[in-house]
């Protein structure tokens, strides 16, 4: 045996050693993955999370008066998406009480002269311009639009029953407000699901989104709230009672998000607890939902039973998912950690671990990619220049190690099925079937993210440079906004959508 054998021989021991530390991690992360999909299968088993749907369903159909509610929506740089995104969801909405406030800074006159114009044709939009020139960061701006909401409560003598949020590239579910008004009150913070458009199946990196989202606000957090009761805002189709608001900015020196926090949706949930307000995730079915026509970039009526949840476009480029998720990481994980510890109950402090274990288990996805890679080099030369010689491996032919792996691919094989199951639920078969190969492509903009989070942060601690905002660039369908706009501001609902499907005729109201 030659020399160089001898040393390729002596390098796969080592990787034999990080595939095996690898398999243990990965094995000991996917218990903890597994205990929440049979929590989350004995919920539906036992009745509790049908039952409370249907509750929901029930509070929906009652005729219950429109309140006023206030739309926020904050917007730096979205000239190119702002007044299709005001403009279809004005026209789209079955609620008529309802005030847009779009936030936007003294620099940026390309969005403000989008804001104006929908100003013009909307007597239900206000523009809140924050004095100082952007980007701050989406709490500053939130903060500004607050005041400006109750500046305007003030003014015409009306008092908001809530305020939601939303950003300028949501494409808002009709019935949302609906929800909204029947359950604030009872609660101080409401979350509906998010769900991203229907994407064409080539477009990988958006697809992961489709798989994440669809189970992650169909199961992971109809167990995180019924194991802690806390839920974190998911930044978008969220309302929060005006209490909630008062009490947050009474407690916050007037502020009532963190505008040091990257993640000012996911900090404001410990902060409402921490007041004692009452939140809740709802997933409440309706017979429908509109989606987009990847043929005609239209809106079209799904009929079928899905929850009320809002629509949106993500990234569909690596760079983007990647830089998107490392601000989520910097946020949840690194200021999360600092600001909030590992307080709460047994749940919290759980659903705490699972947010902030990405940071770590993502890059040992990616060296288990490497060590088998390395594998498969290796045994290729071996069996090319030394035939015939016989050379076992040395950890991983042992019955324990075996074992780890079998167990290993049982729940992969557990992780893909649930993958496919809420995909599927959501998107189609198709995706559910696309869902599989995806998990590739976000274990490595998981990866990307990690690396780039990890690097921002330690610079920050380091160098003491402050932590810069990362802006995800939005789209939005333009054509949803493609109709003339509303005859003398008037607010038509879904059943005026710009389609020529005549699915349009039994939307309901």
């Amino acid at each position: 045996m030659d020399d160089l054998t001898t040393a390729i021989l002596d390098y796969r021991y080592y990787i034999e050693i990080l595939a095996i530390a690898i398999a243990s991690i990965t094995a000991i992360s996917s218990v903890d993955d597994v205990f929440v999909d049979i929590y989350y299968w004995c919920l539906r088993l036992f009745g509790h999370q049908d039952a409370k749907d249907r509750a929901f369903a029930q509070s929906l159909r009652a005729d219950i008066p429109e309140r006023p509610f206030a739309i926020m929506v904050p917007a730096w740089k979205e000239q190119d998406v702002i007044f299709s995104m005001v403009a279809t969801n004005s026209r789209l909405l079955a609620y008529n009480n309802s005030h847009y406030f779009i936030g936007v800074y003294q620099n940026d006159e390309a969005t403000i002269s989008e804001a104006r114009r929908l100003q013009a044709l909307y007597a239900n939009v206000e523009i809140v311009i924050v004095p100082r020139d952007g980007p701050t960061s989406k709490a500053d701006c939130l903060n500004t639009v607050l005041t400006a909401i109750l500046k305007h409560e003030a003014a015409v003598g009306v008092a908001f029953a809530g305020i939601a949020l939303h950003d300028a590239e949501d494409f808002i579910h009709p019935h949302e407000l609906k929800v909204f008004n029947s359950l604030i009150g009872q609660f101080d913070f409401v979350q509906l699901p998010v769900f991203s458009f229907s994407q064409p199946l080539r477009d990988v990196v958006s697809g992961i989104y489709i798989d994440e989202f669809a189970e992650v606000h169909t199961k992971d957090l109809v167990v995180r709230q019924h194991c802690s009761g806390l839920i974190p805002c998911a930044g978008v189709s969220a309302c929060f009672s005006r209490n909630a608001v008062v009490r947050l900015a009474e407690n916050n020196h007037g502020q009532v998000f963190d505008t040091s926090c990257f993640t000012e949706d996911y900090d404001i949930a410990f902060r409402l607890r921490a007041l004692g307000l009452k939140s809740t995730f709802v997933s409440c079915p309706v017979n429908y939902t509109i989606d987009m026509n990847l043929e005609t970039v239209e809106p079209v009526f799904v009929k079928r039973p899905l929850p009320i949840a809002t629509r949106e476009f993500f990234p569909s480029e690596l760079r983007g998912a990647y830089r998107q998720r490392a601000r989520w990481l910097i946020g949840i994980v690194f200021q999360g950690t600092s600001s909030h510890g590992w307080e709460g109950n047994w749940g919290t402090k759980y659903f705490l671990l699972r947010d902030r274990k990405g940071i770590l288990t993502a890059p040992v996805v990616i060296l288990g990619y490497f060590a088998l890679a390395n594998l498969l080099l290796i045994e290729w030369y071996l069996e090319t220049y030394a035939p015939g010689a016989q050379f076992d491996f040395v950890l991983l032919g042992q019955d324990y190690v075996m074992d780890l792996f079998f167990v290993n691919v049982i729940f992969l094989t557990w992780r893909l099925a649930h993958r496919f199951i809420f995909t599927t639920r959501i998107f189609g078969w198709r995706h559910g079937l696309m869902a599989g190969p995806r998990l590739i492509v976000s274990n490595f903009v998981n990866f990307f993210a990690a690396v780039r989070a990890t690097r921002i942060y330690l610079d920050h601690a380091i160098t003491g440079r402050p932590l810069v905002w990362d802006k995800t660039t939005h789209t939005y369908p333009i054509k949803f906004a493609g109709a003339s706009p509303p005859v003398d501001g008037d607010r038509r609902g879904t059943d005026h959508i710009p389609t020529g499907s005549t699915e349009t005729q039994w939307a309901p109201r």
